[in-house]
């Protein structure tokens, strides 16, 4: 089941994400930080986690690794997930591997760190998957990496209009879950230009197994906390703890208690 979505950052403004969902969009890819090693949070973070979450859409961000995150990879992802404070992540974590300062170094040393990342993300619960063009796909993305994640592509047609065609010769469905079709669309609620993408197997599918289970008592405060969704949102709370690994009526039992 194809579903769109749409990735947005800072340079997005102010987003009416009512209207957005009401486009029929179904997911967004939000910028948290900036380049991973400024540690410096996206000024429309918080507002477009809420926004997105409130209005149905399953949410996600990337960290874009350029040349100081090669230094110091482990304080970026840890300054990443200080920024999340342990909130869901329906649609996961993406490491945007497109920075020149990081194709220099080949195959093999940007397979070491997409598994470094990808091991702190994981470890703290979070699916991730990696974000790349199709050059980058083909010249540097190693066959490990192939094998051990799903791959969102930016692949763009030469006349961009930013209308979806189904049946585009670029379409990268054999060897990606994920297709960033346009750089230039136009959607309601946004005022700029947006990238617009296309999810092809569903949301639901990507949403992460924690490794780390919590106890239910744990989580039945998150659910509290709103951090799980609710019988509305898309997924619903109980997909979401489900797929995660959680007993829903176990977990809803603690929180009736609770109230």
């Amino acid at each position: 089941m194809e579903v769109l979505g749409i990735d947005v950052s800072h340079h997005n403004g102010c987003i009416d994400w009512e209207s957005v969902a009401r486009d029929g969009k179904r997911f967004a890819i939000l910028k948290c930080q900036y380049e991973a090693q400024s540690h410096r949070i996206d000024e429309y973070f918080e507002a477009n986690y809420k926004g997105a979450g409130d209005n149905g859409l399953a949410r996600g961000v990337y960290i874009y690794i350029a040349r100081t995150s090669m230094a110091d990879p482990k304080a970026d992802a840890e300054s990443l997930l200080r920024h999340l404070n342990g909130r869901p992540l329906e649609y996961g974590i993406w490491l945007d591997l497109e920075d020149k300062t990081v194709d220099v170094k080949g195959k093999a040393y940007i397979r070491d760190l997409a598994f470094l990342y990808a091991d702190i993300f994981m470890r703290a619960g979070y699916y991730v998957g990696i974000y790349c063009n199709r050059d980058w796909y083909t010249r540097l993305i190693h066959d490990d990496l192939k094998q051990a994640f799903d791959f969102w592509i930016a692949r763009y047609p030469s006349n961009d209009t930013g209308l979806y065609n189904s049946t585009s010769s670029l379409k990268p469905s054999k060897y990606a879950v994920a297709w960033q079709y346009s750089s230039k669309g136009f959607v309601p609620g946004i005022k700029t230009r947006c990238d617009l993408s296309v999810d092809f197997d569903g949301i639901v599918n990507l949403i992460a197994s924690s490794p780390t289970k919590k106890t239910n008592e744990e989580i039945a405060k998150e659910v509290l906390a709103g951090k799980w969704g609710t019988k509305k949102t898309k997924p619903t709370r109980k997909e979401l703890l489900t797929k995660a690994g959680y007993d829903y009526e176990a977990i809803q039992k603690i929180v009736n208690s609770m109230l």
